[in-house]
């Protein structure tokens, strides 16, 4: 597993394309997921850091979510990294 180097800033967040089980996709990590779970901060220019240094738990939340819903792109969220953490 890798992050994708074609990841971008985007208003919501960082959009990348990941492998997941059955597929290729794409997926978002929002600013405010960035932010709370991985030292982001307000500037867009630290968020993409910040999804290279943790894409191995971005990663996977973006796949677990995948499962439970149909909703593309998926998106992660804080509350999904919430979850993930309770489990």
């Amino acid at each position: 597993m890798s992050f994708d180097p074609n990841a971008s800033v985007s208003d919501d967040g960082i959009v990348f394309h990941m492998h997941f089980p059955d597929t290729t996709g794409t997926a978002c990590v929002t600013g405010p997921a960035l932010r709370e779970f991985f030292g982001a901060d307000a500037d867009p220019g630290t968020w993409l850091d910040a999804y290279r240094a943790n894409f191995r738990t971005i990663h996977a939340v973006a796949q677990q979510k995948e499962y439970a819903t149909i909703e593309r792109p998926v998106i992660v969220t804080p509350a999904d990294l919430h979850a993930s953490a309770q489990q």
